[in-house]
This record gives structure tokens, C-alpha cells and sequence, in this order.
């Protein structure tokens, strides 16, 4: 039991004598509400007999509705589905009841995008705050003293670091007016997230110099893309696109200096839907994960064979333990392994241990890195340079801006040097890890976001000055006539404008026409062409003190009246059937589009001044499904309204009834059934 709290309370950095943080840095602890396994037991056979309630609750409930809404909403909120939790604890916000606000701006604060919006439901919930708070109880109606936590870091997330840092102080003296009533331990943490706004400030003043550029659209097919794994040959990359609550594994390599389209290799691990890419070995032969395996945390490696992955095993119990391993990276020579571990002996939560290949070729007992990398906080995502001379790891401890930071540590040849900070902005107030140095620490592979609830996988390359930027030449090349898979057939040359010279040739992404180059500053000119449409030509010039780094052209081809385009081969599409969609507890915001009318073309009710768009219907359903199974669609999105309770899954916003018609056929003819139909969707 003792090992399995440990595990459980590994994010946990502050806490009441009896129930303390709720939210503390609510990346915190999925199990904050948790105190025994007959808890645990009880959340989730309560999770199962109360599923429905979701889709049956009626808009008025009874008190009785709303206790089972409060008791599934506290479901979901300890084991960390806050997307699903806030809508429950959307439907029983009043006014008075300032519990209810406090979790909801709790959830917002962990979802994605979205975490702006908790600064207002936490700046009513502190009105009310008390030590006393049951925040667990349905009767509670005033929010946990740590509400005040809760508002400083979502001050600090959204850059107002003086109000964060106010907001903390308040808190500090609150927390330790509670001393006769038996206090709040862990005290020193607000200490530490003061120092951070501190920094923070500082850090800001002096950003690092870097650049970046993406790995292109082949690598941000799905919304959250990240955990790059990276060979330190630099030749393979194994990552993580995050569905949801379900994680898929892709994998790619360089040939002939360039990345191949990525390819899925989930089901060739053998890994479920929970695990995460950690590190690859020198040559991408051997891929180290984490595994979730039911919360208990562990670390797993697999090995490239004759052109195949084998299926993950479990590494040895000098690595995993009863407790909970969340991250591992093997030195260049292979003999020495760097993870994280909150077992036993260490400095304060999550530790970074180092293990050693012993005789039999087996990781042997492991060794804590000690206090000078160590503190009292979460250390976590270690990686070690090629040279073995810099070690890369986040965070919440050293001098971070607020929650998990990048760090580095020099080896002397005898010990770690002090910690230093990557820098603003590759580090914010918020949680930043998993900073994958390349080329012993000159550059790094590292997700960071592009867009709302979009992260994409990056190339940093630090301390260049700004002759030495590159650039991003990207955009959608189209047809202006025709909607076809695109082919070798259609093509983009990218040529010096000065000398003439071919640079580079590209060619559109099959489904969606994306294309990029990546460029030093100079002129050039760039020629789209297709055997049966008039070429474009369109040159630029990006200098030094270019506004941005990437330069978006996007064009639509006009077909050539003398050439007549032969009818394409019509490709052979597998029926997709939709009875057969697996369902899934939850689907990624990002996909939701809320309260929204959607009613059918023939429906007199809605004004023709009234519709925003035409989109085309797949499929409604009263539960959620995997979204992955909708394939050849890159557009879709989950139009949800509160009034019915259906998830409808549409593709495309058009301006027209006779566009959206055109993609439907174009769906029926990529093996959709022919029950597929056009909507307009209003407000």
C-alpha cells in the first residue's frame, strides 16, 4: 500500500493535513482525491453504473440527478479527465455555490486552450475560500483554501506574473494562519513558486536565441503531436500523436537527407493505447517507452529487426519497481540508462537515477544522480548528449518559471554542475518538458504549440543569429476545377532566382495539397505545374529581418484548354462501415464544436441569412466514438448540442449546397454509404 501511494502522490506538491490540493499544480495529481484503494474501487464501479447520466440528464434535474452528476463529474476529475468533468460540473454551476466554480476553473486550467478561461470561475471561487472546505461533498458550497494556489498559477500561465505573485503571497499568509487548526505541510513550495515569478520576469527580459522550424505536415496530421524520440545519428524519430485519452506511436526515417512520411507502428509494438515514446538509441534500433499500465507507471523497450518492431517487454526490476517510472534515455554507447523514479531514498518526489549495463548485458541496481540535479520537487524526461558532457531534464524545482522547466547539467568528469535554465521561450510559466537535445545540446527536437489545441514537432537550433535563420516556404496547392489525390503528376520546383539552378522539387500532401521548403534567406522562384494546368509562377524574396519565419503561397492551378486531363483510374476504396465504430470515453476537444444548429437542408425553420456553412453529415450517434476510424478525412469535426445530446460527425464548412454536395460524393466514392447527408449549420 505504502508503495502504491507513493506512485499516486509522485505530482503531488502540496497538501493538507487532511486533504490539501486539490489542484496544486493539478497536472497535479490525478489522485489528489484519492486516500485508499477501496476509494479507487468505489470511483470507478461509480464511473461505470453512472455512464448514462451524460446523455439522459434532463435539463432540469432532480436533487438527486445532480448528486449523481456531482458523484461522476469527481469521477472523471481524479483520474484526470477534466474535459469530461467540466461538462458535469457545467450543468450544476449556480451563482452561490463557489465549490462548483473552484472546479471548474480547475478543469479549465488543464485543458489545453483553454486555460484562460479559469481565471474568472477561480477569481469568484477565492471569495469563498476556507481551510475547512469539503470540496468533495456535494453539500460544500465554498471552495478549498487552495483555490488561491489554483488562481496564481493560472496568472502565471497566461503571463500576469505580478498578479500571480500577489495571489501567492495572499495565500501564504492564509496557509500559515491555519497552524492552529493543524496546518498545511509542504509550505516551502509557495516559496518556490514566488522565487518563479521572479524568474520568470527575468527571463523574459532576456529570451534565448534560437531557431525553429517544423518537420512538416506529415508530422501534424493529428492535433497534439510530441515526445520526439530522436536517433543520435539523427536519421530515425519515433513520436506520440495523442487521441484523446488514446495514445498512437509513429515512426519515421531520413532517406536521402530527408524525413519519410511517417508511418503508424502501435499495433507492430504491441503497446495499447497508453504508452509514450521516451528515447532512441544511437541508431534507432532500439526504442525505450512509458507505459501507463493502469497507473502503476513503467518502462519498456523494443528493438528494430529485419524491418520490423518487436513487441515491447518490460526492463528489469532494477529499473521498475512498486513504485512509478515515468521516463527513460540510453547514452550513446548504450551502457548507461538515465529515467525518473519516485521510489524510495531519493531526494524529494520524481529523481533521476542512472543504471549501468552490468556483465550479463542487463541494466544493473540503480544509482540517484544526486541533490545538485535532485530537489525536493519533480525532476523528470532525462536525456544524456552524445558526448555524455551535458545532461537535459525539466524541472519543477532550480530556478523554473512555474511548473516543469527544460534544465541542463555540465559533467565535470567527477560530479553535475549546478543546473541551468534553457531559457524564455522555450520555457513559460506553464509545463514545458521533454526537450530532446541533438548534436551534443547545439540543437533539439521539441513539440511546442503552433495553434489553439495544436502542437507540433519542432527543430531548434540554438544561439544562431539571425543571418543564420531559415525559413519555412509553405501553403495548399490546389485545382481550381477538380478535387483529385494528388501524385507525382503534380509537382513544385523550387529554383534560385539568380542562377536558374533546381534547388529543391516537392510535391503536395496526396489528400490535403500541403507542401513546404525550408530556406536560407535569398530570392527565389517557384514553379507549380501538372501535365494538364497551366504552370504558376511565383517569386520571393525573404531577407534576414523577415517578419516571420515561414512565408505562406497557396495556389489554385487553372486547367490547360489545349490538354485534356485523361479520366483518372478511379481508386479502389474498402466499404467503410459505420455500425461497427468502436466507442471511447471521451473525444478530444479539439474535434467539439458546441451548441451549434444543424438541421437539414429541407428544414424552413432556419433563415437562409441565418446559416453560417453546409457540411456534410457522416454519422450521429448519442455517444462518442473513435474519431480515427473516419478515414480519408482530415477535416473532421463533432458538432454537440446540449438540446438532443447527439454527437454528429461532419467534414467540411462550404459556402454552397452544391460544394458540400461534391464532397459527398467524393466520400461515397472513398467507400462512405450513400447515408451520408448535407446540413447547414446555424447559430
Amino acid at each position: 500500500m505504502k508503495a502504491l501511494e507513493k506512485k499516486i502522490f509522485t505530482e503531488l506538491s502540496l497538501e493538507k493535513k487532511c486533504s490539501f490540493t486539490d489542484t496544486l499544480q493539478r497536472k497535479n495529481s490525478i489522485f489528489v482525491l484519492m486516500r485508499n484503494l477501496r476509494e479507487i474501487k468505489s470511483a470507478l464501479i461509480l464511473q461505470l453504473l453512472l455512464a448514462f447520466i451524460v446523455t439522459n440528464a434532463a435539463p432540469a434535474q432532480s436533487s438527486s440527478e445532480m448528486r449523481d452528476i456531482f458523484a461522476q463529474a469527481e469521477s472523471y476529475y481524479l483520474y484526470e479527465e477534466f474535459e469530461l468533468a467540466n461538462q458535469l460540473y457545467l450543468l450544476l454551476e449556480t451563482p452561490d455555490n463557489l465549490n462548483i466554480k473552484y472546479k471548474i476553473g480547475t478543469c479549465y486550467l488543464n485543458i489545453p486552450g483553454e486555460k484562460e478561461k479559469s481565471i474568472p470561475y477561480l477569481e469568484e471561487a477565492v471569495k469563498s475560500a476556507s481551510y475547512d472546505s469539503k470540496t468533495e461533498s456535494f453539500k460544500e458550497m465554498r471552495a478549498p483554501l487552495d483555490a488561491y494556489f489554483s488562481l496564481a498559477k493560472a496568472y502565471m500561465i497566461n503571463d500576469d506574473l505580478e498578479k500571480g505573485m500577489n495571489t501567492l503571497l495572499t495565500f501564504q499568509k492564509l496557509a500559515t494562519e491555519t497552524k492552529s487548526k493543524g496546518g498545511m505541510q509542504n509550505l516551502q513550495f509557495i516559496d518556490q513558486q514566488i522565487q518563479a515569478c521572479k524568474t520568470a520576469i527575468n527571463l523574459k527580459e532576456n529570451p534565448v536565441l534560437f531557431t525553429n522550424r517544423t518537420l512538416g505536415p506529415d508530422f501534424s496530421m493529428g492535433s497534439i503531436n510530441d515526445n520526439p524520440a530522436v536517433s543520435f545519428d539523427g536519421n530515425s524519430i519515433v513520436y506520440t500523436e495523442r487521441r484523446g485519452i488514446v495514445n498512437v506511436i509513429f515512426y519515421s526515417r531520413k532517406e536521402r537527407g530527408k524525413w519519410q512520411p511517417p508511418i503508424e507502428i502501435t499495433s507492430e509494438l504491441n503497446a495499447g493505447e497508453d504508452c509514450s515514446t521516451c528515447a532512441l538509441n544511437s541508431d534507432g534500433t532500439v526504442l525505450f517507452l512509458y507505459k501507463t499500465d493502469n497507473y502503476d507507471g513503467a518502462i519498456y523497450s523494443s528493438t528494430f529487426n529485419e524491418g520490423y518492431w518487436t513487441p515491447i517487454k518490460k526492463l528489469n526490476r532494477n529499473i521498475n519497481t512498486k513504485f512509478y517510472e515515468s521516463h527513460a534515455s540510453v547514452s550513446s554507447d548504450g551502457k548507461r540508462l538515465y529515467f525518473a523514479s519516485n521510489r524510495d531514498g531519493g531526494q524529494g518526489n520524481l529523481d533521476i537515477y542512472v543504471s549501468e549495463i552490468d556483465q550479463t548485458g542487463d541494466w544493473s541496481p540503480a544509482v540517484n544522480l544526486g541533490p545538485v540535479v535532485n530537489t525536493p520537487y519533480n525532476e523528470d524526461t532525462p536525456f544524456i548528449t552524445n558526448d555524455g558532457n551535458f545532461l537535459y531534464f525539466s524541472s519543477e524545482g532550480h530556478t523554473s518559471m512555474g511548473g516543469y522547466d527544460n534544465f541542463k547539467s555540465h559533467y565535470t568528469g567527477s560530479a553535475w554542475e549546478t543546473p541551468e535554465n534553457i531559457g524564455y521561450p522555450v520555457n513559460s510559466s506553464d509545463d514545458d518538458k521533454f526537450l530532446q537535445p541533438y548534436d551534443n545540446g547545439k540543437s533539439a527536437f521539441y513539440s511546442m504549440t503552433t495553434n489553439y489545441k495544436k502542437t507540433e514537432i519542432s527543430f531548434l537550433v540554438f544561439g544562431e543569429t539571425e543571418k543564420s535563420h531559415t525559413f519555412e516556404i509553405n501553403g495548399i496547392y490546389s485545382l481550381s476545377d477538380t478535387i483529385v489525390p494528388f501524385d507525382k503528376n503534380y509537382s513544385i520546383h523550387l529554383l534560385n532566382s539568380s542562377s536558374g539552378d533546381t534547388i529543391d522539387v516537392g510535391y503536395p500532401n496526396k489528400l490535403t495539397g500541403q507542401y513546404n521548403f525550408i530556406v536560407n534567406p535569398g530570392e527565389y522562384r517557384i514553379i507549380y505545374s501538372s501535365p494538364w494546368y497551366l504552370s504558376q509562377t511565383v517569386d520571393t524574396v525573404i531577407l534576414n529581418d523577415h517578419p516571420t519565419l515561414s512565408v505562406r503561397i497557396d495556389v489554385a492551378l487553372e486547367p490547360d484548354p489545349n490538354k485534356e486531363m485523361p479520366e483518372p483510374a478511379e481508386p479502389e476504396y474498402d466499404k467503410i462501415n459505420l455500425t461497427s465504430i468502436p466507442l471511447v470515453e471521451k473525444i478530444d476537444s479539439s474535434f467539439i464544436v458546441m451548441n451549434m444548429n444543424v438541421s437539414d437542408l429541407s428544414d424552413r425553420n432556419v433563415a437562409d441569412s441565418d446559416i453560417l456553412y453546409f457540411t456534410v453529415q457522416v454519422i450521429a450517434l448519442h455517444n462518442p466514438v473513435d474519431v480515427s476510424y473516419f478515414k480519408h478525412i482530415d477535416n473532421l469535426k463533432v458538432m454537440y448540442n446540449e438540446a438532443d445530446k447527439f454527437y454528429r460527425y461532419t467534414t467540411g464548412q462550404f459556402s454552397t449546397r452544391e460544394e458540400a454536395y461534391s464532397w459527398r460524393l467524393q466520400l461515397i466514392r472513398r467507400g462512405y454509404p450513400e447515408e451520408i447527408f448535407i446540413k447547414k449549420v446555424s447559430k
